[in-house]
Parts: structure tokens; C-alpha cells; sequence
């Protein structure tokens, strides 16, 4: 997988987080608007005008029907893909590829521990980009360096936990509860998208994400994959992936 068909996949997570909040304010303010006609339609049955005028009444069931037909659409998901196994890869993989396409800085030293030996449901181009939104927001978190530490390993019940890891100064105590949200960031200039890409994966998939502050500072992000299947020894990387990881 090169450089453009990661970015590609990247853009479309990033498309996904945007709609997805998106449709979540859409609803919230379509409901406002079903509440306000609800309490509207009560006063004007108070009024002569809702007697006189049978296009009062019509009107108002109209606003009601393309409120619930807008509801309806917002509601709708794309269809799942169908046919053929589910894909399947080792977490390693997926890190190895996210870090062969990583620009880490000169300051950003480069730890990892790579020991599990399950496999995940998930496309390996998927999982880096999953990767990849992990160590960008690690290395944001380090402007003047650090060391950036990535480590996966086998736990209890059929489980694989992923672990990035910063040395930055971390966050605010009242940052940890806002972290997943969508465009929520602390630091001017940056989108606030990539955790949010990271929970949206792992809610999709049942998976769980933690987040906390690091035994020496700076910031974890761990992402437990449950319903690990038990594989055989990860597949090689080719020398070329592992290119332009530090």
C-alpha cells in the first residue's frame, strides 16, 4: 500500500467522522423544529383560525410528515458489505505500514514492541489507518521531541491490545472526557479528527479505546480488539514498507 492509497483511506474516514456529526446535529435541530410546531399547532386549536381555515391543519401535518421523512434519511446507513471472508490481519502489520508512511520528526525518537500473535477483523490498509491517527496525534503532542512508543500484544480472552504512547506534556484533566469528540483539539491549527476516527473504528467493531496520562507523562491511547482470531506467524513486511520509519 503506498502513500496515496493510505491518504486515500484517511480522507475517507475523515470523511465518515464529518457526516456522522453532521446527521448527530441535523437530528438534534429537527427535533427542536418538531418541538416548536408541536407547541405551535396546540395554540393555534385554541384559535378560531384552526376552524376557519382548513389549510392550517394541512399545513401542520405537512411540516410533520417531511420532519419525520428527513428524520427517516438521516437515519439511513450504507448497506454492509456482503460476500466473501471477512478480512483478517495481525496488528503488527497494520503498525509497520502506518509507520513506512510516517514523516516523524528528527526530534520524535521511535520505540516498538511488536509481540502479538492473534489477528484482528480488519482490512490491513483499515488498521493502519487506525495506526496512522494514533501516532500523528502522539507526535502533535510533542512539538519540541520526544519519544513515540507503539506496542501490541496478546491478553486474556482472545484479546490484542495496540498501545501509542507520548512523552508530551499531556492533557488537561478536563480534556480526557472531550477527547473523542469530533473537531476537539487543544492545539490551534489542528483538525481534532483523528481520535475521533479511532473511536468511531472501534464503536463500529465493539472494540474498547482508554486513554490516560503515561507513567513518565504525555498521553496512551490503547485499543483493546476483542474476537481475536489465534493466527500463525505474521506475514513478512517487505524491506520497501518498512522504508521511512524511524
Amino acid at each position: 500500500m503506498g502513500r496515496g492509497e493510505l491518504q486515500s483511506r484517511e480522507r475517507a474516514a475523515v470523511a465518515d467522522v464529518v457526516a456522522s456529526t453532521l446527521r448527530h446535529d441535523l437530528r438534534n435541530k429537527l427535533a427542536s423544529i418538531r418541538n416548536a410546531a408541536f407547541y405551535l399547532m396546540r395554540q393555534m386549536k385554541k384559535t378560531e383560525a384552526w376552524t376557519a381555515d382548513p389549510r392550517v391543519e394541512t399545513f401542520f401535518q405537512l411540516i410533520e410528515k417531511e420532519l419525520a421523512s428527513a428524520e427517516e434519511l438521516l437515519s439511513k446507513r450504507s448497506p454492509p458489505a456482503s460476500g466473501g471472508p471477512r478480512p483478517h490481519c495481525h496488528p503488527r502489520d497494520g503498525v509497520e505500514r502506518a509507520l513506512a508512511q510516517a514523516d516523524l520528526p528528527e526530534g520524535v525518537r521511535l520505540e516498538r514492541e511488536l509481540t502479538e500473535k492473534g489477528e484482528v477483523a480488519l482490512d490491513v490498509e483499515d488498521l493502519a489507518v487506525l495506526v496512522t491517527c494514533l501516532v500523528d496525534n502522539a507526535v502533535e503532542a510533542m512539538p519540541r521531541g520526544g519519544t513515540l512508543t507503539v506496542r501490541t500484544r496478546d491478553v486474556e480472552d482472545d484479546g490484542v491490545c495496540l498501545r501509542v504512547e507520548d512523552t508530551g506534556e499531556g492533557l488537561a484533566p478536563e480534556a480526557y472526557s472531550r477527547a473523542f469528540e469530533p473537531f476537539f483539539t487543544t492545539r490551534p491549527g489542528h483538525a481534532g479528527l483523528g481520535l475521533s476516527i479511532v473511536h468511531r473504528m472501534a464503536q463500529r467493531h465493539g472494540w474498547k479505546v482508554d486513554l490516560g496520562a503515561g507513567p513518565s507523562g504525555g498521553t496512551f491511547v490503547e485499543v483493546l480488539f476483542t474476537g481475536v482470531e489465534a493466527g500463525a506467524a505474521s506475514r513478512p513486511v517487505g524491506r520497501d514498507e518498512n522504508q521511512g520509519s524511524k
